[in-house]
């Protein structure tokens, strides 16, 4: 039987955070906790699809229609996605 005693805690979103006390840091490891389980892609692969998110992202933001915060958001899954593909390959620590 596979029923839990305790239903899975929700999973935190933006509309958690404060905008105003929100830090990079916390951004980066909501989106870790939403990755949770799933491979980071390669280097080489986060390379070459760099300038399309970028582009994307820039379109998004021209839109008019995202939030400080959830621009911020999207960043910080590039740095995730960044860190988790150099810590998959042994290299450890933050540039900042």
């Amino acid at each position: 039987m596979t029923d839990h005693p305790y239903p899975a805690p929700p999973r935190p979103t933006l509309a958690d955070l404060d905008p105003e006390s929100a830090t990079t840091d916390a951004l980066v490891a909501m989106v870790r906790g939403h990755r949770a389980g799933e491979e980071y892609p390669t280097a080489e692969f986060l390379l070459a699809k760099l300038p399309v998110v970028l582009r994307a992202l820039c379109d998004h933001r021209l839109t008019g229609e995202v939030t400080a915060l959830d621009m911020a958001y999207r960043l910080a899954s590039i740095i995730d996605a960044m860190e988790g593909c150099r810590d998959r390959s042994g290299s450890r620590g933050r540039t900042h």
